[in-house]
């Protein structure tokens, strides 16, 4: 029997649909994901570290280019003997007993210079690693970047889901509180079972814990993406909501291509493994001759001197003949370190290409879902609707409505969960290929 003095409600859509724009209409303050990734990047300390590691990076190529060029050294001194050095002379005749060559005190100063003229590839290969060296530091600072805007990226679309299923689960709450308002009328009237009102009442204390788990959700994710941000972790977030259109772009062969030639990681690996062989060929360049040009001017206070002063220069070389090996083992060391990296490298492009791959198909499978999902959401709704009447009019058992009613909560939870998805599985794809 249909009772007359309940009023037909309608459906919990226009309550959802009112929570969902309140929660989309975002002013115009409201931070959009590009702004987000500028302020991460000023001040994350991860990248500043980095950025120090590639300053320092470039300092060491300076200083191995430098080895190249000449060194100039200026020396002084003063020296006090004991008494003067004599020559052991001795001619009785002349009364000579030792014949003096330099005083017992004496000033000496001068400047020489040195420089390198032929060194095997020592220094040209050293520098050669050292500018390696700062391109795997510059691919490592580029590595941390991205890494970043990927990790803002999945906080900024954690908050958006999280606020998004809290409006879901607050939604749910005014729709069993409105019916568990109608199984209290009818109960009070004699026009329904106290069975009824008590599963009402539970199934509304479910959707209050599943509101509260929300709500917790909601700062939880806020309180990770401030981190990221470098602010206080529990400042209110309002964020722009995401683009609702459906993703295009290169087919997957070109997405794969691109994040075997773009991605950072290879590119620090690469420059890795050519600054250790060039590492080698620098150190297995001591076993050859070493010539060097060096030269000066000099004074020496000597009385005994006819020219106390004047320049010089010459040429000499070092040829280590043998060493036990030592050279030739440090070097087959860096060779190996060299071939290692390189397979790194590889199977840095195997796993790149299957992340890019896992990326690209969980697109497509998102953008499926979504579509499903949508609809979903009418006949939800309307089923919701027809089993509510039919309770009022006693056509339907109690938990129809509340069966109703869930599957509509998971109805709008997997629309948006799917759109969310979706929204994630881009950005990876975007930064498995490097084009983040």
């Amino acid at each position: 029997m249909k009772n007359k003095n309940i009023q037909p409600r309608k459906g919990c859509q226009v309550g959802l649909a009112c929570l969902i724009l309140a929660l989309c209409g975002r002013s115009m303050a409201a931070e959009t994901m590009e702004q987000a990734w500028a302020n991460a990047l000023q001040v994350d300390h991860g990248l500043a570290a980095a950025g120090q590691r590639e300053e320092a990076a470039r300092h060491g190529l300076a200083a191995a280019e430098a080895r190249r060029l000449p060194t100039v050294n200026l020396n002084a001194g003063y020296t006090r003997l004991q008494s003067e050095p004599a020559a052991a002379i001795n001619i009785p005749a002349l009364h000579l007993n030792g014949l003096p060559f330099a005083q017992d005190e004496s000033y000496s100063a001068g400047v020489s210079f040195s420089a390198p003229l032929f060194t095997a590839g020592r220094i040209s290969n050293g520098i050669a690693a050292a500018g390696a060296m700062t391109d795997a530091a510059r691919a490592a600072s580029q590595m941390g970047r991205n890494e970043l805007k990927l990790a803002v990226a999945e906080a900024y679309v954690g908050v958006l889901r999280a606020q998004r299923l809290n409006a879901v689960a607050v939604s749910h709450v005014k729709s069993i509180e409105r019916h568990a308002d109608d199984v209290g009328q009818l109960f009070k009237q004699g026009y329904a079972a106290r069975h009824d009102l008590l599963a009402a009442q539970v199934a509304l204390a479910d959707a209050r814990q599943q509101a509260l788990q929300g709500a917790n959700g909601v700062a939880l994710a806020g309180a990770a993406y401030n981190r990221l941000l470098g602010r206080a972790q529990d400042q209110s977030v309002d964020l722009a909501e995401l683009n609702d259109a459906n993703p295009g772009g290169p087919d997957l062969a070109a997405l794969i291509a691109a994040g075997r030639g773009q991605r950072s990681e290879l590119g620090q690996l690469t420059a890795q493994e050519t600054a250790l062989r060039r590492q080698s060929a620098s150190v297995a360049a001591q076993r050859a001759p070493q010539v060097g040009v060096s030269g000066g001017w000099g004074k020496l206070q000597n009385r005994y001197l006819v020219e106390d002063k004047g320049w010089w220069i010459g040429v000499a070389m070092k040829w280590d003949l043998f060493d036990g090996g030592l050279v030739k083992r440090e070097a087959a060391q860096l060779g190996a370190n060299a071939q290692a990296v390189a397979e790194l490298r590889a199977e840095a492009a195997d796993k790149i290409e299957l992340q890019v791959r896992q990326s690209w198909l969980r697109l497509q499978e998102a953008a499926a879902r979504i579509e499903v999902a949508r609809a979903a959401l009418a006949q939800a709704d309307e089923t919701l609707d027809l089993s509510r009447e039919r309770y009022r009019a006693g056509l339907a058992p109690n938990s129809e409505v509340l069966d109703a009613e869930t599957r509509r909560m998971g109805a709008y939870a997997n629309r948006d969960n799917a759109f969310y998805d979706r929204a994630l599985a881009q950005l990876r794809l975007q930064y498995a290929s490097g084009r983040l």
